[in-house]
């Protein structure tokens, strides 16, 4: 092989090298993913999960989309000095490498605004997110809970 020849292999691999490494270092992962029924006429709701990036760049959330409604945005909630609760929507969000991320009730949430209908318990919801560096969407599933929690049962018993 020649020095042209050996100096083009050498390029290519790198070029294939540099392309791949985005994919294989930028892995975000979602799971726990949950949200409550909705009682008739109610246009909002909130889902709560974990997103872990188990990669080696920090990831930035491009995109959060689902078929329950047309607007699904991110939102955070905190407790001022009186006790009041407000919420407020993020422009973005970012995941370091690395890091973990809960969303839960009174933090850090996905809100779900003009639900084309009310949120059964039982129900599926798919929720699609899109992070930045070229990896492709991934949808999970969130499980609807009952609006009401069930009462535990241990406690009746005391």
């Amino acid at each position: 092989m020649n020095n042209a020849t050996k100096t083009l292999a050498l390029g290519a691999l790198l070029i294939l090298g540099l392309a791949a490494a985005p994919f294989a270092a930028a892995e975000v992962k979602a799971t726990e993913g949950w949200l409550r029924a909705t009682p008739p006429g109610t246009k909002v709701a909130a889902a709560y999960l974990t997103l872990t990036n188990t990669g080696d760049v920090e990831r930035k959330l491009l995109k959060i989309v689902s078929p329950v409604s047309d607007q699904v945005t991110l939102h955070r909630t905190s407790i001022t000095e009186t006790g009041t609760a407000r919420m407020w929507p993020l422009a973005g969000l970012a995941i370091g490498a690395g890091e973990t991320l809960r969303m839960e009730p009174g933090a850090v949430h996905v809100m779900f605004n003009a639900l084309k209908s009310p949120l059964v318990a039982g129900q599926k919801v798919p929720l699609t997110f899109k992070f930045d560096g070229g990896e492709p969407e991934f949808t999970v599933q969130l499980e609807v809970r009952p609006l009401v929690p069930a009462a535990d049962e241990h406690a009746h018993h005391n």
